[in-house]
């Protein structure tokens, strides 16, 4: 039987690999970040650890033979769900997204379940690798790949009342004027609800189309938009007094 040293050291490599590996995936605002990583990587490792070390007493007090894989194989199908949440269609681009997220899902529950097996030098080595990937191939992928020049704005829409129809319409909105809207977060005050997005425009003049449908829509009293290089002013707030 193992000893709990050593499985708490094995728990620990597996807990940091996993949030260093969803630091990357965080700084760049993916679904999956620390603490999504973090737990897979720390129940892929335990699983496999309960795996292969958990029932060798009870298989040797009844006289069978247990298998060791049983559990450790059902992990990858777990898995398979996780990753399957941060897939996704955009509507925008027309293009699935969210494909690079279920792959670090994927690889960080293998690199859990080294750990859990024993083999940290190779958990550690498939880390580095992992964010090789990650990191340093974007960079390269962006360099080599053309992609249309965008930039990221933040919109910060007051409104009367946030109804699924009211933003069913800001969405619309965005991808009519082919804005792509990359997070959308609701924001409950006490006088007035509002709604925070951030969106990605390939141009100014896009970005300057959507800022006045959405000020044209009855819902908006007020509307603000930053980015870190402005090309739209601030609109002011509507005069709802008539």
């Amino acid at each position: 039987m193992i000893s709990f040293p050593v499985i708490l050291l094995r728990l620990m490599v597996a807990l940091l690999i996993g949030a260093f590996i969803g630091l990357e995936r965080e700084i760049h605002e993916r679904s999956a970040g620390m603490r999504t990583l973090a737990l897979v990587s720390l129940g892929s490792a335990l699983f496999t650890a309960i795996s292969a070390y958990g029932f060798v007493d009870i298989a040797r007090s009844l006289h069978v033979s247990a298998d060791p894989t049983r559990i450790a194989s059902n992990i990858v199908a777990g898995v398979g769900f996780l990753g399957a949440g941060t897939i996704f269609l955009s509507r925008e681009k027309e293009k699935v997204q969210g494909l690079t997220t279920a792959a670090a899902i994927w690889v960080v529950a293998a690199i859990g379940m080294a750990c859990g097996a024993g083999f940290i030098v190779e958990a550690v080595v498939t880390t580095a690798l992992a964010l090789f990937v990650l990191h340093m191939l974007y960079h390269v992928e962006r360099a080599f790949v053309p992609h249309p020049a965008s930039s990221i704005h933040h919109l910060h829409l007051e409104a009367t009342a946030v109804t699924p129809q009211f933003i069913a319409s800001v969405y619309d909105t965005c991808v009519r004027n082919e804005v792509t809207v990359e997070k959308l977060q609701l924001l409950s005050g006490q006088e007035v609800e509002s709604i925070e997005l951030l969106c990605r425009a390939s141009d100014a003049p896009a970005l300057t189309r959507v800022i006045s449908e959405l000020h044209a829509l009855p819902e908006i009293r007020a509307l603000h938009a930053d980015r870190h290089e402005p090309v739209a002013p601030r609109v002011k707030p509507k005069d709802t007094t008539r």
